[in-house]
């Protein structure tokens, strides 16, 4: 028999190869499954956040409902309300007192008194070079004075529940009432990317302002950085667009989105330094991982199910019944998990036998709160069908159960004839024993 020499430093030695190797793979594990963790060491800015474009799921947040200065982000509202109410062929005539009454030391376009020029050219002025004097025009054109233009941007935030945001000035250059916080800021930009031409000028990188009555041809360059591959620490190949500010007040403010594989995030990186080091940015930094972190970490789940969301209405005075359902799947970005949904439907339309299939016939709130995911968002429905309450697939389903009675008579039936038919042959049974039984007793007698 051969005896094997072991060597027990080598046993402990493998021992803890394997441990370690067991360790890491559990790390990997537990990384893809549920998401590195962000280092807020990492980050450079005092407050910051991650939200998903499609469903307004916060995905991080570091001071993410602590009061900050927005500095010229501001001006992401001023555009919405000018698009929402000037036609962007309008021609626009800037006033002395609109001119003159831009703070000075603020970032300006040099419009003069008395300059002609469309509220399109004046919009690229104001988002692209950040133009405070273009937000004093835009405002007297929108409102007639820059006053009532504020109290209009406050009721607009009140619509769009940024309830810890308050404007003073459509421009952003400081005053200690002029304060929001990076959510309700990531609320206002998820709204103004539904306008197409918010988005086109934002995304735009350089711009030519043609001449006007009053100037030369202005070149415009986009002050995001993130733009621009010779910062190449600050440069981002997957955003698309943004918005800058600055005050000494409010330090270093951006606002951002980008998209990647079909993942499409808001990023907001306020109060942060201008210089790092070697003139690196805190803010686009910060936006910088916060787009990575992002991307690698969270996944698109469908949370709202187009066929399982659907509810009938009957109108008795017209016999009709009609089917109100989402007209899309609805997704979100988040780390997994379960969650508890739930709705309230409003504003449903009385006229329903006047619209068309596939028209928006009402409005739906869904909410989805759980653990890695906490959204309420409203839906439109729209009409998928109407039928008469004695449609042919409510025929079918009286027949269905006409059928099952049907068979249910039946079997009752069979059971019953079982019944008796045991109790006869048991009384066959019964009467054949008592026969047999006479037959005995007579023989015996015999």
């Amino acid at each position: 028999m051969k005896i094997l020499n072991i060597n027990l430093k080598n046993i402990h030695f493998c021992k803890a190869i394997l441990t370690g190797l067991f360790l890491i793979l559990m790390y990997i594990s537990f990384s893809y499954c549920f998401g590195e963790t962000l280092d807020e060491d990492e980050l450079y800015c005092n407050s910051d956040l991650i939200m998903d474009v499609e469903s307004g799921n916060v995905l991080y947040a570091k001071n993410g409902y602590k009061k900050v200065y927005p500095a010229s982000t501001t001006k992401i509202l001023t555009a919405i309300l000018a698009l929402e109410n000037l036609d962007l062929n309008e021609s626009v005539v800037a006033s002395a007192h609109a001119v003159y009454s831009t703070p000075i030391g603020s970032s300006v376009i040099y419009l003069q008194p008395q300059e002609v020029m469309s509220v399109k050219n004046l919009l690229y002025g104001l988002l692209i070079e950040s133009g405070n004097d273009v937000g004093n025009v835009l405002a007297e054109a929108v409102s007639g004075d820059i006053d009532s233009f504020v109290e209009l941007m406050n009721k607009k935030l009140k619509e769009l529940g940024c309830n810890d945001t308050h404007f003073t000035n459509a421009h952003g250059f400081h005053d200690d009432n002029h304060y929001t916080t990076v959510y309700d800021m990531a609320k206002l930009m998820r709204y103004a990317m539904k306008n197409d031409t918010f988005r086109e000028i934002v995304e735009t990188r350089e711009y030519t302002i043609p001449a006007t009555n009053k100037s030369e041809a202005r070149e415009l360059v986009n002050t995001n950085k993130m733009f621009n591959k010779k910062y190449t620490k600050m440069y981002y190949e997957y955003i698309l667009g943004g918005k800058t500010g600055y005050t000494e007040e409010a330090r270093g403010t951006f606002i951002g989105y980008g998209t990647k594989d079909d993942k499409s995030v808001i990023v907001c990186a306020f109060d942060g330094s201008q210089n790092i080091q070697n003139g690196q940015e805190g803010r686009f930094l910060d936006s910088k991982t916060l787009f990575e972190y992002a991307f690698e970490n969270f996944n698109k789940f469908k949370i709202f199910d187009k066929n399982t969301i659907a509810y009938k209405v009957k109108d008795e005075n017209t016999s009709k019944e009609y089917t109100l359902s989402l007209d899309s799947d609805k997704y979100a970005l988040y780390a997994g998990g379960a969650y508890s949904t739930k709705y309230y439907i409003d504003n449903i339309a009385t006229n329903l036998e006047d619209k068309n299939l596939n028209d928006k016939v009402g409005m739906i709130s869904l909410s989805a709160n759980g653990n890695a995911i906490d959204i309420q968002n409203d839906y439109d429905l729209i009409l998928t069908s109407k039928n008469s309450y004695f449609n042919t697939n409510n025929i079918l389903t009286y027949i269905e159960y006409i059928i099952v009675i049907i068979l249910f008579i039946i079997l009752i039936k069979q059971i019953t004839k079982l019944i008796k038919l045991s109790k006869k042959n048991k009384n066959t049974y019964n009467n054949y024993n008592d026969k047999s039984a006479k037959r005995i007793n007579n023989v015996r007698k015999i």
